[in-house]
């Protein structure tokens, strides 16, 4: 719990619920606090989106691009399946090393965020800090220093220039990324932040041959998985559904398949090419 929340525990003791005490009362005092650290999301250090074409954030860069369409498609499926059962926060994983989640996380929720819903990126790569890189984001802040310092973890967020998302990178620690992944402060702190965003997007390691990915699956609500066509084996796609809840299984990715789709977009879309 963050330390303004210790710290109103020790002089308003009704936040321990002892007996005798008004729960509504209780209720009230800890939904004042999550607020206030809500409203600490205002106040984050903001940063520059990439700009440029060609740097893989089409959903941003070239909106009029078959592949930004996709990701909006990806969304509207997501907003429609929201309203049909709890579903919140997504994690995106892979079978393998370079099926593209990576790029896939940041797109859709760039995508998100570009159609006015509050949103929460989380670098959950604790071993290969990629959605950093992608950003051009060199911040010690993270995952790791928020495990580690036991602050509010607004402390360690960053908000895109311009737009309604929030991104939590993976930082750095001495700790075991699975050891961080699974400790009741990281279960906390996914609950505690799902009352702030309409989203949140986790970029976690692959399936293989980590476990951390099988963990992250457990502390939030769906799975995205991210197969590159021609190159994620098909031994190890079928080994990687094996290692999560399949009932979580949201669908799969299918990342740089060749289609026709292109030529007609084309057609009936002529300003896609500018």
């Amino acid at each position: 719990m963050s330390r303004m929340f210790e710290a109103l525990r020790q002089v308003l003791p009704e936040l321990d619920g002892p007996a005798g005490a008004d729960p509504s009362t209780a209720g009230s005092l800890l939904s004042s606090v999550l607020s206030a650290e809500s409203e600490q999301l205002q106040d984050a250090p903001k940063f520059l989106l990439p700009g440029a074409s060609g740097s893989r954030l089409v959903a941003l860069n070239e909106p009029q691009e078959l592949a930004a369409e996709k990701f909006r498609v990806l969304a509207a499926k997501l907003k429609l399946a929201q309203k049909s059962r709890s579903l919140k926060s997504v994690l995106i994983s892979s079978a393998a090393s370079g099926d593209g989640k990576t790029v896939v996380s940041a797109n859709l929720a760039i995508t998100l965020a570009s159609q006015g819903e509050r949103t929460l990126l989380i670098d959950g790569d604790l071993h290969r800090a990629s959605l950093s890189r992608l950003f051009q984001v060199e911040n010690q802040n993270g995952i790791g220093t928020w495990h580690s310092e036991k602050g509010s973890v607004t402390n360690s967020m960053l908000q895109a220039s311009g737009l309604p998302l929030w991104f939590l990178p993976a930082g750095y620690s001495s700790e075991q990324p699975i050891s961080i992944i699974q400790s009741p402060a990281m279960s906390a702190m996914m609950k505690q932040v799902s009352a702030w965003f309409s989203w949140i997007i986790v970029d976690s390691p692959p399936l293989l041959p980590l476990g951390d990915a099988a963990v992250w699956s457990t502390i939030t609500d769906s799975t995205l998985l991210v197969i590159r066509h021609a190159l994620t084996p098909k031994r190890l796609f079928l080994k990687a559904i094996d290692q999560f809840d399949r009932a979580k299984l949201l669908g799969i990715a299918l990342n740089d398949a060749v289609t026709g789709e292109q030529k007609y977009y084309e057609k009936y879309y002529p300003h896609s090419r500018g």
